[in-house]
């Protein structure tokens, strides 16, 4: 991933008490962490109404903020400091093991920025309390991933790797990652003995993040075919090609059952294809698309487009558009439902930028598949995390604080 610049206006922040769907028959799945305008991290636990904040000392006049809220499948909640003192700046990761207090400091540098932060999904080998959480850090030529451990016998870290760009993806058993290097290398990382298992006998196509198989040890990448790419499954030692010659930039992403694989080419439109057949099953209307999200059920993707003037599945995008838009498409079925337009907030757009390597890690769905959270300037320009129910076309989207990006719990 590319090294993230920052720009704060330095104003004064207050927090404005959540404005939430209380009446609501179904009380929405899971919990949102989410950055608030005044940049301290806070939490919203829908099943007990309720909204606890993590931090309370984020002074963004004297640049001192919290960023990047990290859920991991087991509860545990991270997210980061970013301090300036004096020609230094001061990076701090931390841990709420239950998602609902005060984090504990597990890891600090100096003049190191955080790029993005990916637990585990599953506990390592020392015990059911131990999670890995990978940190892809910048400031140095290149960039580093620290393999940072959280288990009750304490915390641990160590440089694993480094590169420019660098793309990983964890094995569903937390033993192993897939990397992407030097956008020349793919390289199968080894937890346990601390080393490089496999490097992968082929040259990377046109793509940023590749994909382990969120159940089994398949492999999915891009393979460099000419000036194109060839979307590729590998498996116990053998490639397989299910997308030959893609143009342009690919992305790619599994669903959580690992039956489809969605994807696009150029920014066009999206496709899923069933793996076992290699078939297309479904593919949008709309071209455009620059980011997409399974549903935590396998049945559904989110897509952003640019928006158009009149918000429909025919509308042709405009030169000028006006803002970005989420659209949703059943997989079984194909129908698509349009919602309205918004403007990201910088951390959204960092988000949406990088989304096949977020796409593994950050929830931007709710557990039960059916809200989105995002983040998006008002009209008036004040930042807002916004919840969006996907089950009912053309739904307006609920404020659930003024802030500046959410994350869906996994549970």
């Amino acid at each position: 991933m590319r090294k993230r610049h920052f720009s704060l206006c330095l104003i004064v922040f207050i927090l404005i008490p959540s404005v939430l769907l209380r009446a609501q028959a179904e009380t929405p799945a899971g919990r949102i962490a989410y950055i608030g305008m005044d940049y301290n991290v806070y939490v919203e636990d829908f099943a007990q109404d309720n909204t606890i904040a993590l931090t309370d000392d984020a002074d963004p006049e004297n640049f001192y903020i919290y960023e990047m809220p990290t859920w991991a499948t087991d509860g545990r909640l991270a997210y980061f400091s970013r301090a300036r003192e004096g020609r230094n700046l001061q990076l701090g990761a931390y841990v709420a093991r239950d998602g609902d207090a005060t984090g504990t400091l597990v890891f600090e540098a100096t003049n190191r920025v955080l790029n993005y932060a990916y637990w585990s999904p599953a506990d390592c080998s020392e015990g059911e309390h131990c999670r890995d959480l990978a940190l892809l850090l910048s400031g140095t030529e290149d960039l580093t991933v620290e393999l940072v451990r959280d288990s009750d016998d304490g915390v641990s870290y160590t440089t694993i790797g480094s590169g420019g760009p660098f793309y990983y993806s964890w094995s569903p058993e937390g033993t192993q990652m897939l990397w992407q290097r030097d956008t020349e290398q793919l390289n199968v990382y080894d937890v346990a003995s601390d080393e490089i298992s496999e490097t992968l006998d082929v040259v990377p196509g046109i793509f940023q993040a590749p994909a382990w198989s969120p159940v089994d040890d398949r492999l999915l990448f891009g393979v460099l075919n000419g000036e194109n790419t060839d979307l590729t499954v590998f498996e116990d030692s053998e490639t397989s090609v299910l997308a030959p010659e893609l143009d342009g930039i690919v992305a790619f992403a599994w669903s959580p059952d690992a039956r489809y694989i969605a994807y696009t080419e150029g920014y066009r439109s999206l496709a899923v294809l069933e793996v076992a057949t290699g078939e297309v099953v479904t593919q949008t209307l709309e071209e455009g698309v620059f980011a997409f999200f399974w549903s935590p059920n396998s049945e559904a993707l989110a897509y952003t487009t640019l928006a158009s003037q009149q918000n429909s599945s025919s509308a042709k995008l405009r030169q000028e558009p006006n803002g970005i838009a989420w659209s949703v498409i059943d997989v079984r079925d194909g129908e698509e439902r349009h919602f309205g337009a918004f403007f990201p907030t910088n951390d959204m757009l960092y988000l949406l930028t990088y989304f096949d390597q977020f796409a593994q890690s950050h929830r931007v769905w709710s557990p039960d598949s059916r809200y989105l959270v995002y983040g998006e300037f008002s009209a008036d320009g004040a930042p807002l995390v916004r919840m969006l129910d996907t089950t009912e076309t053309n739904a307006e989207a609920e404020t659930i604080a003024e802030g500046m990006i959410g994350i869906w719990s996994f549970e």
